[in-house]
C-alpha cells in the first residue's frame, strides 16, 4: 500500500472516530434534558409578538398560510423567520426550579429583558448562567435554563423578519408605470422581483437620474419606488413605509426595461 494511500485512510479514520465521539456526546446531553420548554404547536399559533428592553418591539399575524408583520410594519413576513420564533417554544430544557427560588431582577427576569408571546402562552427571557450559557426563561412559576440558540432571533432588526419580494406577497398587481409610462410587459418581472435586503431609509439623499416606479394594487394600494445609488448598490427607495430595497445592478436593469438605468 502506498505511503500516501496509508495517510489517506489514516485520516479518514480519524474523522470518523471523531464524529461517532461527537455524536455520542451531543446524544448523551440531549438525553440528560428535560422535556421541551412547551408543548405548543406552532400550526395552532395565531399571533406573536416580541417585546424588549433594548429592541424594537415586533407583532405578527398568521394569515392563512403566511405570516403579516402588524408592527412596526404592516407588511408581509418572511415566513422562515417567524419559523425560528415559533421554533423557540421547543427548546430543550437542561433544568427546572421555581421562580422563588431566585433573585429574578439580578437573572435579567424582573423586568425581563425579552418577552415572546406565542398566543396566550408568554416567555420571558432574562440572562444567562456563567456556566453553561443557559438562558433564564420564565414559563408562570417555574424558571427554565435553556441552552441559549434563540437569542438572535428575538433581537433581529423589524426589516430582516420582512418578505423581501417588491409586490407584497399575495397582492395581484393591475398597472406599473415607470416615469409615467405604462410597462404592462414588466409586470410579470415584478411580481417575481425580490430584494437582496431590506433596510430602514437612510438619510443620503438619492443621486440624479432616478426613476420613479408606480405600483397600482387590486385592493387599491399605491406602492411609489424611486430608483437610486447608495453606498451598498441600488436600492428602490419605497415610499410609504419609508424602506430600501436593496438590488443587485442587473436586477435593477431588469426591472426598469428599456428605460435608461441612469441611477446606476
Amino acid at each position: 500500500m502506498k505511503r500516501a494511500t496509508r495517510i489517506n485512510l489514516t485520516l479518514i479514520g480519524v474523522v470518523g472516530v471523531l464524529a461517532i465521539a461527537t455524536w455520542w456526546q451531543v446524544n448523551r446531553e440531549v438525553a440528560r434534558f428535560e422535556p421541551p420548554l412547551s408543548a405548543l404547536d406552532p400550526a395552532d399559533i395565531q399571533h406573536v409578538r416580541v417585546a424588549c428592553l433594548q429592541c424594537v418591539a415586533r407583532r405578527f399575524e398568521r394569515l392563512g398560510e403566511h405570516w403579516q408583520m402588524r408592527e412596526p410594519y404592516d407588511l408581509p413576513a418572511d415566513d422562515a423567520q417567524i419559523a425560528r420564533l415559533l421554533s423557540i417554544a421547543a427548546s430543550p430544557v437542561r433544568s427546572r426550579r421555581a421562580f422563588g427560588s431566585l433573585d429574578a431582577q439580578k437573572v435579567g427576569l424582573d423586568p425581563a429583558l425579552i418577552s415572546l408571546d406565542l398566543d396566550q402562552a408568554r416567555f420571558d427571557i432574562g440572562t444567562t448562567d456563567a456556566f453553561n450559557g443557559d438562558r433564564y426563561v420564565r414559563v408562570g412559576d417555574t424558571i427554565a435554563m435553556v441552552p441559549d440558540r434563540f437569542s438572535p432571533f428575538l433581537v433581529a432588526a423589524p426589516t430582516s423578519e420582512l418578505d423581501r419580494h417588491l409586490v407584497p406577497r399575495g397582492s395581484v398587481l393591475t398597472q406599473l408605470k415607470i416615469d409615467g409610462i405604462e410597462q404592462l410587459p414588466l409586470m410579470e418581472t415584478w411580481n417575481r422581483a425580490v430584494a437582496d435586503r431590506i433596510s430602514v431609509r437612510g438619510d443620503t439623499s438619492p443621486r440624479d437620474g432616478n426613476h420613479l416606479v408606480e405600483l397600482q394594487l387590486a385592493d387599491g394600494a399605491h406602492i411609489v419606488f424611486q430608483f437610486a445609488r447608495n453606498a451598498d448598490g441600488i436600492v428602490a427607495r419605497r415610499n410609504e413605509p419609508a424602506l430600501d430595497y436593496l438590488l443587485s445592478p442587473e436586477q435593477a436593469t431588469v426591472l426598469l426595461g428599456n428605460t435608461a438605468a441612469s441611477a446606476q
